[in-house]
């Protein structure tokens, strides 16, 4: 017996969420509702429409991997997600109204996909290269095609302000050129470099950037305190600017 396309089954679905969860299925869940097209504007038009309605993720170039590890280009896709607590009959009549926006606008309606939420400790602190590679993988099954360009950000620890400078300079002398030191400790008594930039959806590179910067910040008893994608504007907005760090 075939086993039930939970995208498409939305009984089936509830009752896979039933089964992994103690809670029930009485959870906050990110809702996924995709559609596809070769046309990016019928897309980016539908997603001007219900942008008040859903949070909206259009990418406008995809890939596809099929069951062989070909990967090939595939068409863009906009996401719908909206991040609630709802019952089945609601998942459906979702599901039934992107089916009907589909047929009328000539998009293809691929179903509908559940995800924990990320609370917001989880989507801005920093995180180990496991979990930023698994960082990854969410953003790639949420469209993100692979090899896109993305921001990267290492952030460098260590209890010793003596040795930023000569760190920040080894860095540098590394092939990192986008670089704050600071040389005022934060409130735990840290003090940190941060090395910004722009790479790409690639795990097995992230993987090995991450080694080196270790690899260097061990040398000076510094560690690698986490990852982020973050920009240096993103960092300075979310984090604020400091005035005391060294020039990049």
């Amino acid at each position: 017996m075939n086993e039930a396309d939970t995208k498409f089954d939305i009984d089936a679905l509830f009752t896979q969420i039933a089964e992994e969860s103690e809670q029930g299925t009485d959870l906050v869940l990110d809702w996924h509702f995709d559609l596809r097209s070769d046309d990016a504007e019928l897309l980016e038009t539908l997603a001007n429409e219900l942008e008040d309605e859903f949070i909206i993720h259009l990418q406008a170039q995809m890939t596809q991997t099929d069951d062989s590890g070909v990967v090939t280009e595939g068409p863009p896709i906009l996401t719908l997600v909206r991040s609630e607590m709802l019952d089945a009959d609601e998942v459906k009549a979702i599901a039934a109204r992107m089916q009907a926006i589909a047929d009328e606008r000539g998009l293809i309606y691929e179903g509908v996909s559940c995800y924990d939420p990320i609370d917001d400790e989880e989507m801005y602190g920093w995180m180990s290269p496991e979990d930023a590679c698994v960082r990854l993988q969410h953003m790639t099954e949420a469209g993100l095609e692979l090899d896109a360009e993305l921001p990267w950000t290492f952030l460098v620890s260590t209890q010793n302000g003596d040795v930023i400078k000569p760190l920040f300079d080894e860095m540098n002398a590394n092939g990192f050129d986008d670089i704050d030191g600071f040389d005022e400790p934060d409130e735990d008594g840290e003090f940190a470099v941060c090395i910004y930039m722009l790479a790409r959806n690639n795990e097995t590179e992230l993987t090995a950037t991450a080694t080196k910067i270790t690899e260097i910040a061990n040398r000076f008893g510094g560690e690698l305190h986490g990852i982020q994608f973050f920009t240096r504007e993103d960092i300075e907005m979310l984090f604020g600017d400091d005035d005391d760090d060294e020039d990049e």
